[in-house]
């Protein structure tokens, strides 16, 4: 017997003609989200995913963000897909009042690239294959101007990553305040291109050698150095929670970012790329949203890590992963 919620959620899709009236319909729950309500649902052979983003989010501090964001990731996802259509899910409806979307479910078979990092498979081709395609969507979108318009309100990416990631840690670490009111300051005043904004191995579907994007919900037009630094920042944490793997975590980085740097006309400043990947670090631990996988041991390394490329900013990516290959993170990384 379904719950409401699921039986409300079958009326809607039939309402919106998505499914057929009187077919049998399965609804699953995913889960793992912390801003949105999302559900899978099998019908008539078609397989959805729909998503209602959440006014409170779900974390143990106070953290709220307007539901309307989803009309945000709405217009990312044509965007971006109208760039690279294989890798972005299709986009089926939009339901403006009750702020809902449903989307084409990728193939059953993909699996999240986050798990696949935690349990040892870092390939390095798929860090090379997201490098080129996030390069394609900084790129291609600064060169049209008119296709941002509808991304120039940076609401959303205060809401969801300025303030719980960086004034928060900014707030816990007081003394780090200056160097982090700066990356502050220089991100928010770059205003380039179409920037994903949760640019984070969760948010990447893998079937090899295919894959796709999702949560689009942080996008704006903004500093593309983030995405980099959002992935990049993923990685790090990840080698300092196993170590023995952080030779493949850095291969993936690398290829990562040296592919977009190969194929984007886009200008990424190695300081601003550093310095934004400290300050992600350190909000993984200290933010509002920190990452479920760091013990208390790994959060007191991450944080020697973080506070170093703020406090004495090391020369590039390269400098600042030697810190977590040769362990120097004291006690922290086994």
């Amino acid at each position: 017997m379904p719950t409401e919620p699921e039986a409300d959620l079958v009326r809607h899709l039939v309402h919106r003609g998505l499914v057929p009236a009187s077919t049998p319909v399965e609804v699953w729950e995913l889960s793992g989200g912390v801003s949105a309500d999302v559900f899978l649902v099998t019908a008539a052979g078609r397989r959805l995913v729909v998503k209602r983003a959440v006014d409170r989010l779900r974390v143990r501090q106070e953290w709220h963000a307007s539901p309307a964001r989803v009309l945000r990731e709405a217009d990312a996802l044509a965007l971006a897909r109208a760039i690279r259509p294989d890798n972005v899910p299709e986009l089926l409806d939009v339901d403006e009042e009750r702020l809902i979307i449903t989307m084409r479910a990728v193939p059953a078979r993909a699996t999240n690239w986050k798990a696949d990092l935690l349990a040892g498979s870092a390939e390095v081709e798929v860090g090379r294959r997201l490098g080129l395609a996030l390069a394609d969507w900084h790129s291609t979108s600064a060169s049209d101007p008119r296709s941002l318009e509808s991304f120039a309100d940076a609401t959303n990416f205060f809401e969801l990553r300025i303030s719980p990631f960086f004034l928060r840690v900014a707030e816990v670490h007081g003394e780090l305040r200056p160097p982090i009111e700066h990356v502050v300051e220089r991100l928010t005043g770059r205003s380039s291109c179409l920037v994903h904004g949760d640019f984070s191995p969760k948010n990447v579907l893998v079937d090899r050698p295919g894959f796709w994007v999702v949560d689009w919900e942080t996008a704006h037009r903004g500093d593309p150095t983030f995405d980099l630094a959002f992935l990049v920042s993923h990685l790090v944490c990840k080698a300092v929670h196993r170590p023995a793997l952080a030779g493949r975590y850095r291969a993936c980085a690398d290829a990562f970012v040296d592919a977009y740097l190969d194929h984007s006309d886009l200008d990424i400043g190695t300081a601003d790329l550093v310095a934004q990947t400290g300050c992600l670090v350190l909000a993984r631990v200290d933010g509002t949203s920190p990452v479920d996988f760091l013990d208390t041991d790994e959060q007191t390394a991450a944080r020697t890590l973080a506070r170093g490329a703020l406090l004495e900013p090391p020369e590039d990516l390269a400098s600042l992963w030697s810190v977590v290959e040769t362990d120097r993170l004291g006690g922290g990384v086994r």
